[in-house]
């Protein structure tokens, strides 16, 4: 990847998601000098699987656009 410029700003994330039981799942998240963040999802229990303990990957990803 080329070097940043004065007019460029490189930024970096990372992120490993694991499997935990059923629907749920465990993200680890940040940036280098940053973090990292764990966070948790889980469907609802309207889907086979899900047990509603947590947000459910479209909130994450909602809540991600208002931020």
């Amino acid at each position: 990847m080329a070097e940043a410029n004065d007019h460029e700003r490189r930024i970096e994330v990372r992120a490993e998601v694991t499997w935990a039981e059923g629907h749920r799942k465990v993200a680890v998240a940040g940036q280098p000098g940053v973090g990292p963040f764990a966070f948790v999802s889980d469907e609802g229990p309207y889907m086979p699987g899900g047990e509603g303990t947590a947000p459910t990957p479209l909130s994450y990803f909602v809540a991600g656009v208002g931020l």
